[in-house]
């Protein structure tokens, strides 16, 4: 007779980690330790090794215990928290707390075992912290340049002010350089391929080519372009029942709205340098179809177009035709 798996659901917050297990003899139990070295070893110390660890992907506060027990060769779960969210909700669990999540996550885990947890590559939190610092430079750029333009219609301008939001746009502007620079070289020496064989794409730009090689792990994490169209919040949504509910239709946005963002601006960029992005936008809009709707054709073709290159590794080609449209 085979061993039953054993389980442990993990609520994860930034000091401390809630945990509801079971043992051998198939009895519940709860603890509650600090999120640092010292709770970690305690954890395992209490539980076991031989448990299944499950925890959501809430925040950079998992990652620590989740590469703590893949360095002990202990089995590490992370999920998805509108999966455990929505699991919560349909047991109609009316109250809230650290411990009830806990809990919740185990039976989840006992009911769905997921897949286990691979860390990404080093250089992938690297570039990730680059792009967010970049974006919050960027933000508070455009503030101060709003602040600057402001006091300039002034009928009596502070120069002080204006000196002093000036040596800080200078600033941000000589770290958001420094920065581009430094994310650029990191992919470059981390997918050296994926980089070059990408930025052949007709419209799309250095921004878009470092957002799907971070998000996507150097696309190691999505097998289908289906999925790095649901990664980006591009997917169809359709909400229809019986005769009476037709809400509108159009894209469901559950993914990442940075990478959609971006996305669309360089489909703008691909109705001008990219054949076969320009050949779809016109046959759509023959169609009748609305330009925002047909835009995001194009993004959807600029990300089929990134799967297929990033993959196959080679080269963009202006003139490919697929042999699946001429059988």
């Amino acid at each position: 007779m085979k061993s039953q798996q054993l389980f442990a659901g993990i609520d994860v917050s930034k000091d401390t980690l809630d945990v509801y297990y079971s043992d051998c003899h198939g009895c519940e139990h709860s603890l509650r330790v600090s999120n640092d070295a010292v709770g970690h070893k305690l954890l395992i110390q209490k539980v076991g090794r031989s448990h299944c660890y499950l925890m959501e992907s809430s925040g950079p506060y998992y990652l620590r215990f989740a590469f703590f027990l893949k360095k002990q060769s202990i089995s590490v779960c992370v999920e998805n928290p509108l999966r455990i969210r929505r699991f919560i909700q349909m047991n109609l669990e009316r109250n809230k707390n650290d411990l009830k999540d806990a809990r919740w996550i185990y039976r989840y885990a006992t009911a769905t075992p997921g897949k286990q947890w691979h860390p990404p590559h080093k250089v992938h939190f690297d570039c990730q912290a680059l792009i967010n610092a970049i974006d919050l430079y960027k933000h508070q750029l455009v503030m101060v340049k709003n602040q600057l333009h402001s006091l300039q219609h002034l009928p009596v301008p502070c120069r002080q002010a204006q000196a002093s939001l000036l040596t800080v746009q200078r600033t941000l502007e000589s770290q958001v350089e420094q920065l581009e620079e430094k994310l650029e070289k990191q992919l470059t020496e981390w997918q050296p391929v994926q980089c070059k064989h990408l930025s052949t794409i007709p419209g799309l730009g250095k921004r878009a080519i470092a957002l799907l090689i971070v998000y996507t792990d150097g696309f190691s994490k999505v097998t289908s372009h289906r999925q790095l169209t649901a990664l980006a919040g591009l997917s169809p949504r359709e909400h229809t029942s019986g005769s009476s509910i037709r809400m509108r239709k159009g894209i469901c946005k559950m993914g990442s709205g940075k990478l959609r963002s971006v996305l669309y601006m360089c489909s703008l960029s691909a109705l001008r340098y990219n054949k076969a992005c320009k050949a779809l936008f016109d046959r759509l809009k023959a169609k009748g179809k609305n330009g925002k709707v047909a835009l995001i054709a194009v993004c959807n073709k600029l990300l089929k177009q990134a799967f297929a290159i990033a993959t196959k590794k080679t080269m963009y080609q202006e003139n490919y035709e697929s042999k699946l449209q001429t059988n």
